[in-house]
């Protein structure tokens, strides 16, 4: 009867480390290259815990702006920029498991994905600036959803989509009167490759 009790406990702790084994994460490490309807981006994402990585991003973005004069006749104009940004975003994976049981890919974080993007736009050193405006820096916070796949064993593409918060960091004596709070939406369609 005891050799049967410890066969027994042999096998459930062999069963529950197997099952250990075969639960999938996020990759270790993961960098790459991503090109968006109005940025690209280089892109580093080291994992946390089994379904959250921090992902660290570095890139250019496009942005379109009007200057909007009171007097009616003065023309309103419109500028191009061209200004570098960088973002930290922690990202939960959460539809792993769930592909994982459905037979789908989960190589390369495809997922869904929740995140919290802070991102820093650096506007003071702008790449291409068609009308020579002073452009002030921003500070943003946006809460996304979004949808990763690898294909091609290197190539990868994502939407993603999301709602937060913009600091425009400015001082008044600088000639800007905007505002410096405002409400961002943020959406991205992206092809990329890993590295």
């Amino acid at each position: 009867m005891k050799n049967y009790l410890v066969l027994g406990f042999a096998l459930i702790s062999f069963l529950v480390k197997a099952q250990e084994s075969e639960k999938v994460s996020v990759e270790k490490n993961l960098y790459g290259a991503q090109l968006g309807f109005l940025s690209s981006s280089f892109y580093y994402e080291i994992q946390l815990q089994r379904k959250i990585s921090l992902r660290t991003e570095i890139g250019l973005t496009l942005a379109l702006s009007t200057k909007e004069y009171a007097d009616p006749a003065i023309e309103d104009e419109s500028i191009t920029l061209l200004v570098p940004y960088v973002t930290l975003e922690p990202r939960w994976y959460y539809g792993l498991d769930r592909r994982k049981r459905l037979g789908k890919k989960t190589y390369n974080n495809s997922s869904n994905y929740v995140s919290l993007a802070t991102s820093y736009i650096s506007a003071s050193t702008p790449i291409v600036n068609n009308n020579d405006f002073d452009i002030v820096p921003a500070l943003s916070i946006i809460s996304k959803y979004g949808i990763r796949r690898a294909f091609a064993k290197h190539f990868n593409y994502e939407f993603s989509g999301g709602i937060g918060y913009q600091y425009n960091v400015f001082s008044k004596t600088d000639g800007c009167d905007c505002e410096h709070n405002n409400t961002v939406v943020d959406l991205q369609i992206r092809i990329g490759y890993d590295f």
